[in-house]
Formats: C-alpha cells, sequence, structure tokens
C-alpha cells in the first residue's frame, strides 16, 4: 500500500517559517529601504532530527535605473518515508521595490526527476504566471494585492521594524501555491528559548497563516511561532504541522556533513484503528467515527456520493463510506444532500501535473483498451494497467508527473495516481485525482494517500492504481479532490494540513 506524500505538508511547513507578507504597518515601507544586504542560514528538523538546511541571501541592485531588492531562498531536505529517502529542493528568487513590493518572482522545485519552474510577474492587479514541467508549459494569471510582497517579505517586516510585546501586524504575501495569503502576527513577551548555539532571551512572536481556498472552498490556517532578537532576526520558528522547527546557524553549522533524519515520516503519520477491517477494500460501506483534534470533522471532510458525514459534536462526527462502481445499481444515498459535481474543463484537458496529450500517454492508453468504448470498461481496464506496470512501488518520488511515471514506471501512490488520471483524459474520460487517507491491513491503519476519481455514468467514481479492485470499498477516507490544474494545483494539498497528526478513527460495523 502506498501513501500521500509527506513532502508537500513540508512543503507548507517549511515555506511557511520565513513567508510572512506585506500589507505593511506604518513606518514599514521606509525602514525596509534601510535594510542591509544579509547572508543568514538555518537548518530544519522535527522532533530533534535535522532535515535538512535553508540558505537566504538579500543584495541590493539597480534595474532599468532603479533601486531593488534581489531576494533568494535556496532549500534542501533529505526525509524517510517507509525506509527509503526522498530528497527535495527548493530555488527561489525574486525581485521587489525598495518599499517591498513583489515585482517578479522564480520558484524552482524539484521532487521527482524533473523540476517544476513557476514564473510571475506583477501587471497592474494580476500576476501573470508561467508554470514549466516535463511536455508542458502553461500561462495563468491570478489576482494580485497591491504592494503585497514575496515569499520572504515577512522575515524583512520583523527585521526592518521589529514588533514589540502586545503588538500585532497582519501581512500579505506569496505563497508557495502562486497565491497571496495573509498572516497575522501577536508579540507576546520575551522568554528565555533554547538555540542550538545556546540560550538566548528572544521576543515570542504567534503567527496564524491564512491560505486561499481551494477549489471546494475549503479553507487552511497554519499556526505557528517565531523567536526574535531586538533587531527583528528571526533566530527560531515552529509550525504546528508535524511540529517542526528551524534555527538560525552559521554556514559552516549548515553545511556540516551529519545524519540526516532517522524519524520515518510517512511512518509517523499514521493512524492507528481499534480494530481491523476485513476484506475494507471489497467491502459495500464502512461506517467510522472520527474526532479531530482542534478541528471541525464536517468541515474537513466532504459530502459526496460515496461518503456521508453526520456531526456528533464540534469535533467528533459520524461518517459512512460507500462503495461506488458503475455497475453498482442505485446509489444508497440521498442525492439531495450532495452538492452538484460535474466535470469541467480542467478535468479533461492536459495539465503541468497530468499530461494525457504525451504522445506516450496516448499510446499507451490506446493500447491498453483497444477498441472497447464503455467509458467504465476502458477506466477499469486503464486502472488494471497502472497497477501492473508501475512495478517499482518507489517512495522517493515526492510527486512525479504523469509523463515521468509513463516512462520510469515508479513512485508511490500520487504518481499511481496522475498516471491513471492521464491516461483516462487520454481516452476522452473526465479525471481527476481524490486526496485523503486509506486502510492499511497489515497494520490496522489509516495512511495518507492519493487516488483516482473518473467521471462516468454521470457520478465521480473513484479507481486506484495501487489497488486495481475496479473501483474502491468503504476503506478511503476523502479530504479533497483535484483537477491539479492552474496556478494553485499545490493549493489541493492543503486540506491534509487540517487534520494531519490530530485524527482519531474508530471503526463502527461494515459489510
Amino acid at each position: 500500500m502506498t501513501h500521500h506524500s509527506s513532502v508537500q505538508r513540508f512543503c507548507v511547513a517549511i515555506l511557511a517559517w520565513g513567508v510572512s507578507g506585506t500589507f505593511l504597518p506604518d513606518g514599514w515601507r521606509e525602514a525596509k529601504a534601510k535594510l542591509p544586504e544579509f547572508e543568514v542560514w538555518d537548518v530544519a528538523q522535527v522532533k530533534g532530527q535535522r532535515l535538512g538546511y535553508a540558505e537566504t541571501t538579500l543584495r541590493l541592485a539597480k534595474e532599468s535605473g532603479r533601486q531593488v531588492a534581489k531576494l533568494r531562498q535556496v532549500m534542501k531536505l533529505s526525509l524517510q518515508r517507509f525506509g527509503q529517502e526522498t530528497n527535495f529542493e527548493v530555488d527561489y528568487n525574486d525581485t521587489e521595490t525598495p518599499d517591498g513590493a513583489l515585482i517578479d518572482f522564480e520558484l524552482t522545485m524539484k521532487q521527482g526527476t524533473t523540476p517544476m519552474r513557476t514564473t510571475g510577474k506583477v501587471v497592474g492587479n494580476r500576476m501573470e504566471l508561467q508554470i514549466q514541467s516535463q511536455g508542458q508549459k502553461q500561462k495563468h494569471s491570478v489576482a494580485w494585492p497591491a504592494g503585497a510582497g514575496g515569499l520572504l517579505a515577512g522575515e524583512l517586516s520583523l527585521r526592518a521594524k521589529p514588533l514589540k510585546p502586545g503588538e500585532q501586524r497582519t501581512v500579505e504575501h506569496l505563497n508557495f501555491d502562486n497565491q497571496a495569503c495573509t498572516t497575522e502576527m501577536t508579540a507576546l513577551k520575551e522568554e528565555p528559548v533554547e538555540l542550538l548555539g545556546g540560550s538566548f532571551r528572544l521576543l515570542k512572536i504567534d503567527s496564524v497563516d491564512r491560505m486561499a481556498p481551494n477549489a471546494q472552498g475549503q479553507r487552511v490556517e497554519i499556526q505557528g511561532a517565531v523567536w526574535t532578537n531586538a533587531a527583528g532576526e528571526v533566530l527560531k520558528a515552529w509550525v504546528k504541522p508535524m511540529d517542526m522547527e528551524t534555527f538560525r546557524v552559521t554556514r559552516q553549522v549548515a553545511l556540516a556533513k551529519t545524519s540526516l533524519a532517522k524519524l520515518d515520516l510517512g511512518e509517523a503519520t499514521l493512524v492507528k484503528v481499534d480494530r481491523a477491517i476485513p476484506r475494507a477494500h471489497d467491502t459495500k460501506w464502512v461506517r467510522y467515527r472520527i474526532r479531530l483534534e482542534d478541528g471541525d470533522p464536517v468541515a474537513a471532510f466532504p459530502v459526496s456520493l460515496s461518503q456521508q458525514v453526520k456531526r456528533i459534536d464540534e469535533h467528533t462526527a459520524e461518517m459512512t463510506v460507500r462503495a461506488v462502481r458503475a455497475n453498482s445499481g442505485k446509489d444508497q444515498v440521498d442525492r439531495s444532500a450532495v452538492a452538484p459535481d460535474f466535470a469541467t474543463e480542467a478535468d479533461r484537458n492536459p495539465n503541468n501535473f497530468i499530461q494525457s496529450d504525451d504522445p506516450l500517454i496516448v499510446a499507451q492508453a490506446k493500447e491498453t483498451a483497444g477498441d472497447e468504448t464503455a467509458p467504465w470498461k476502458v477506466a477499469v481496464a486503464l486502472e488494471d494497467y497502472v497497477h501492473r506496470v508501475v512495478t517499482m512501488k518507489d517512495f522517493s518520488q515526492a510527486l512525479a508527473t504523469a509523463s515521468e511515471v509513463a516512462r520510469n514506471r515508479e513512485g508511490d501512490c500520487t504518481e499511481h495516481a496522475v498516471y491513471l488520471a492521464a491516461l483516462a483524459r487520454a481516452r476522452k474520460i473526465p479525471a481527476r485525482v481524490a486526496i485523503g487517507l486509506v486502510y492499511m491491513p497489515q497494520s490496522q491503519t489509516f495512511g495518507y494517500h492519493m487516488w483516482t476519481e473518473v467521471y462516468v455514468t454521470g457520478r465521480w467514481i473513484g479507481l486506484d492504481g495501487t489497488l486495481a479492485k475496479g473501483g474502491i470499498g468503504g476503506g478511503h477516507l476523502k479530504l479533497t479532490h483535484s483537477s491539479l490544474a492552474g496556478a494553485a494545483a499545490y493549493n489541493s494539498f492543503l486540506p491534509v494540513m487540517l487534520v494531519v497528526g490530530r485524527l482519531k478513527v474508530e471503526v463502527l460495523d461494515w459489510e
């Protein structure tokens, strides 16, 4: 069994500590122009185990006759997932005006074998974006708030005008998903803090990052904190997801050869259940009691034809997950309670992750299902094909694209999901990915997972290339879905952060 990539959560978490933005307080713009050039290094760790480092630099320059600030952050991480090492790299550059407004940026994220490169330029009240991956180069335009800054604007804001105890600041900035989000910071009081180089007295600042809603309207907030010295430099940061910490260190410490995290983040995010579900993926339905610490399970788990959610109290819900297949007959759910969910052009067309126009994918899709024309039979044949040909169940891939999988035939659940979606779209069947949790019988746990949904017989039906069961039973708990199209594709993964580390699942009964 394979699981949804932990790296996506770390992408949010690690960027979060350095990405407060720029809805600027009085006096900040004037102070920003006087910021000196700098180079700083940080290390990231979870439960005392190091994951990697980030280097951040600011340089002043002149471009087209005007003064600008050039910022860069390079981040390299090495994670353990189910016994295999996953490497993750981010290279971010931007250009800003002296008063902190973002002019343009370039973000390269390497998770699979091929980097995903995004460039953006502010034009009036729009951000004009171009996203390039293997075989795809797509342009997008999104709304952009006047004066908003880049990924690193929050740290610059604190350096330019340090907060004092009791002060608050709301900032607006670029997020890793190419959209603007807001961060609220509240300065508390000074306290002793243990850093890697000793104990220091620093100002604690609580923060809440509020992300833009995804396509389903789900909103995610990331809670965290930073600790600053008198000069406003962030010497320690923490984000709630996975309890990740970063510490300011010297270049020598950041680059020193050291053992990276042995903590297995795949194993660490599993959700243990109270009893086994026999043949969970062949069930007609399974009923669960879901409890979400500090959260609302009704908001986290959407209602659909396959998933009914009933509130018990503020943090508890009862959820029934049913198998829905094209040949399963009449749905056993009240359709009036389910919002309309039709296939869109984004579910049909190729994009940067799902390259359904790749000639190799088109050929594979045609060969697999031959002359079959019934969409459900084609989809099930493609599901079986993905299960058979992706022979290397590789957890070292974070999120490769369908074109990569078609060639190297390796990966975990994310690779199975995007590849199956691409094959389906190549056969003119609308397809998207679903993100949530899957039951693992061998360990009696739920693990974070991605699978595929296809639109046939007027409804969305789940398929899972890691299982090849001709559909899914009651062992998949869905958090969200996405076409993975557009500038905000990474935004699709944010709902995972609503539940990771806070979810309890009790199995009630099944058929």
